[in-house]
């Protein structure tokens, strides 16, 4: 009797999938550690900071010597403390830990005015990648730092607050239930420089969770490149695309597979751009503070104290941070071999999600932090860009990323967000409050997969959430 109600639920489920099926793979034992031997030990429900499960006891050191700089906030300089010195002119938070709570995201941005620290406005054009605006730079930043100084011919104020509004969107699933999702739009005010100029556009970036990120920084480029079909050759209506971004330090061009839209090509990278842009800390890679043209507070303040001629994070303490990221654990699988967990796996696959959400690499054997090196993970993304349809488009153009494509996002480890940060939000700017509604706003290449979901009955759409939340 058991074997023929799964049959029937598979019948149903096969008569509204795309025509070309995909069957999931044999389950494999390696699924149960997500981030291979680097995996957490067991499921610790508190914080997402923990070191790799396969580090020595004198590298864990290490990890928190680094981590002592994700957690503490930094000051203005000039301060006793020079290791902490050099907050903004201009910043977004005081601390890597305010964006990125316990490791995990932020708190999410609430409707009506503010200035929220986990959300990111990056300001840019639609059709050059490279264009920023040119009094606001290429990010807001709506907080500044408080100093009365001689040098200083005017007061440094903050660049603007956010307005963010809500619209609500109600739809039916095919068996009748109904689901509603909201659609945020964004303004600025309170702008202090100025007029943003006409074509600026406003890309919200709410901030991701960190656990991982050394992992996917040791997937080999050719692992990555062998999956892209821009001109979607296979014709499954996936067409993945890999950024083609500066490497800073080299001056090459290199695939992008940090942020949003896939901007940066390496931790290390990504590390210093957050540093510089949401701290105003400079680093090796970006050794200026940001300051537009127009901000003469901020360009006089960033001279004050010789910042001009050092760094305010030299390579030693930056490496120190990004040895930390490279290490903050995946944690274990839940119940993923529970008849539900297998379930929505099948279904998973059925579903074509795995076309983007790519489950499975190994990492580089030469990787050189040998922890991380020749590892089986599951992280559940491809790195890679796709077209998200004009639902999610944000306006703005980055390097090869257009405004409607984004760069796949992992999933391991979503089903912990809501259980260690006590909530949860989801895609590139947190409109959607739980997995089923991040699903309903997946367009453009991966509408037939949302409109399949769609079709699915409640409890089948249960077991697709129950596995997402157990990877």
């Amino acid at each position: 009797m058991r074997a023929f109600c799964l049959l029937s639920i598979l019948i149903v489920l096969f008569a509204c999938l795309p025509v070309d099926k995909t069957y999931a793979p044999e389950f494999d034992i390696s699924e149960f550690k997500p981030a291979g031997e680097a995996t957490l030990k067991r499921v610790n429900t508190r914080t997402f900071i923990h070191p790799s499960g396969n580090l020595s006891l004198d590298d864990e050191l290490d990890f928190w010597d680094g981590f002592s700089f994700f957690r503490d906030p930094w000051i203005a300089a000039p301060a006793a403390t020079e290791d902490r010195d050099g907050l903004g002119p201009l910043f977004n938070a005081r601390s890597c830990k305010a964006c990125h709570a316990r490791g995990g995201r932020g708190r999410e941005p609430v409707e009506g005015i503010s200035k929220p620290m986990a959300l990111l406005i990056r300001l840019g054009d639609k059709i050059d990648g490279s264009k920023i605006d040119e009094n606001y730079g290429g990010q807001l930043q709506p907080f500044a730092i408080r100093l009365s100084h001689k040098a200083l011919s005017t007061v440094i104020e903050p660049e603007a607050e956010i307005k963010l509004k809500y619209e609500f969107i109600n739809g039916t699933y095919a068996d009748g239930s109904s689901y509603q999702l909201r659609k945020p739009s964004y303004e600025l005010v309170n702008l202090n420089y100025g007029k943003l100029e006409e074509s600026t556009v406003l890309s919200p970036r709410y901030a991701p969770a960190i656990y991982g990120m050394g992992l996917l920084d040791a997937i080999k480029e050719e692992d990555l490149l062998v999956l892209e079909d821009i001109a979607d050759s296979n014709n499954d209506g996936i067409s993945a695309k890999y950024n083609l971004v500066p490497d800073v330090l080299t001056q090459k061009v290199a695939v992008g597979r940090f942020g949003f839209k896939a901007l940066h090509p390496s931790l290390a990278q990504q590390t210093a751009g957050a540093f510089v842009n949401d701290i105003g800390i400079t680093n090796p890679f970006f050794q200026s503070d940001t300051c537009s043209h127009i901000q003469i507070g901020c360009r006089q303040r960033s001279l004050l104290g010789g910042h001009d001629k050092q760094l305010e994070i030299p390579e030693k303490l930056h490496d120190l941070t990004v040895y930390m990221g490279q290490h903050v654990a995946v944690q274990p699988t839940r119940s993923l071999k529970s008849k539900q967990a297998q379930l929505g796996r099948e279904i998973f696959y059925q579903l074509n999600c795995h076309s983007c959400h790519q489950p499975s690499f190994k990492t580089d054997e030469s990787y050189p932090v040998k922890e991380l090196a020749g590892q089986r993970i599951w992280p559940y993304t491809d790195l890679a860009l796709h077209d998200m349809g004009e639902g999610l488009s944000d306006g703005k153009a980055e390097f090869k990323a257009t405004s409607s494509e984004w760069r796949t996002a992992p999933l391991w480890g979503l089903g912990l967000q809501k259980h260690i940060q006590g909530y949860q939000a989801f895609l590139h700017d947190g409109r959607a409050r739980t997995l089923e509604e991040a699903i309903l706003w997946h367009g453009g290449e991966a509408k037939a997969s949302q409109q399949a979901f769609i079709k699915l009955d409640k409890s089948q759409r249960d077991a697709v959430i129950f596995f997402l939340k157990q990877i």
